[in-house]
């Protein structure tokens, strides 16, 4: 639901490889989507949501700061030297739980407008770019399944409403909607642990100024974590990302060099790292949490950080 991953435009970088007749491909388009991986983590659902106050709203401030040096990319032989992608973010979220019912769950939903720095270089050459990014709704369907476990619904949409331009290195946009099923659950085994998942499906829709559009994606976030106080909690978070389908450009799998890509330049990736939960003001909360990338396939390689401050307001 937030910040598209630093991206470079393909078509330049294949034309300083002296092909400039085809593009070559990044796993998505530019090695970007529009999931935003590991933006949850602990508490991914407010539990007991039936005993909640009928209207009731939450202002989340999400920060993410995501650094790589290393860019594997199938249709360019492995590994593209000279690469760094460097994005920070700053993410609002509002979000709004109702009172009406629907399918025996309560009936939310919520808002998210990211406000992004991108910075690449690549090939030599270097950009920076710094503004609005694209902007996610969703509605969300919440069920109580007891004191000790919600379960939730939803389909998110992403809508490009930042900048983009083919020619730059930097975007604050990928340039397509993408459409998400998701499903998502909170659960306290015991009465000092907690484990949250989010698991989402990416439909992405085409490109219309590169006429490329990305493959499909499974994705899921995902946090375990232990009370050591009434207040704070710490525990493990991460993200595991793996796209199902090809790439497609005019209409059928993308090609280098005048060859389709044997494997779609379909990405994956693999994230674990510690976290911390703590409790202010009675329902306030804050977090931080880090993650490391592993057995990544044509997709940037790096490090995330997530910060989150949530606040809830009942009315």
């Amino acid at each position: 639901m937030t910040p598209n991953r630093a991206t470079f435009p393909v078509r330049l970088a294949l034309s300083l490889l002296g092909c400039a007749a085809t593009l070559p491909v990044l796993a998505t388009e530019a090695g970007v989507d529009n999931i935003g991986p590991g933006t949850d983590g602990f508490f991914m659902l407010p539990l007991e949501v039936d005993s909640l106050p009928e209207n009731m709203v939450a202002f989340n401030l999400y920060y993410n700061h995501y650094k790589s040096r290393k860019l594997n990319i199938s249709s360019l032989g492995g590994k593209v030297p000279n690469v760094e992608i460097e994005s920070t973010a700053v993410i609002p979220r509002l979000d709004y739980l109702s009172p009406v019912r629907i399918f025996g769950g309560r009936l939310a939903g919520y808002i998210a407008q990211p406000w992004l720095k991108q910075e690449v270089s690549a090939f030599g050459l270097s950009d920076t770019r710094e503004g609005m990014g694209d902007t996610t709704i969703a509605p969300i369907i919440l069920w109580d399944m007891g004191k000790d476990l919600t379960l939730g619904a939803a389909v998110e949409i992403t809508v490009p409403t930042g900048e983009y331009s083919v020619d730059r290195l930097a975007n604050t946009s990928n340039n397509f909607y993408t459409y998400k099923p998701l499903f998502s659950f909170t659960w306290l085994p015991t009465e000092r642990t907690e484990v949250s998942m989010k698991t989402t499906y990416s439909f992405n829709e085409k490109n219309k100024d590169t006429d490329y559009k990305s493959g499909q994606i499974f994705h899921f976030d995902y946090s375990a974590s232990y009370k050591i106080t009434d207040d704070l909690m710490l525990g493990i978070n991460g993200y595991y990302l793996k796209q199902t389908t090809d790439d497609k450009q005019f209409g059928h799998t993308v090609q280098f060099a005048g060859e389709d890509v044997s494997d779609g330049v379909r990405g994956k990736v693999f994230a674990i790292g510690p976290a911390l939960h703590f409790t202010f003001l009675k329902y306030a909360s804050a977090e931080i949490r880090w993650a490391k990338e592993f057995d990544v396939e044509n997709r940037p390689e790096g490090e995330m950080l997530w910060a989150k401050v949530s606040i809830p307001y009942a009315f």
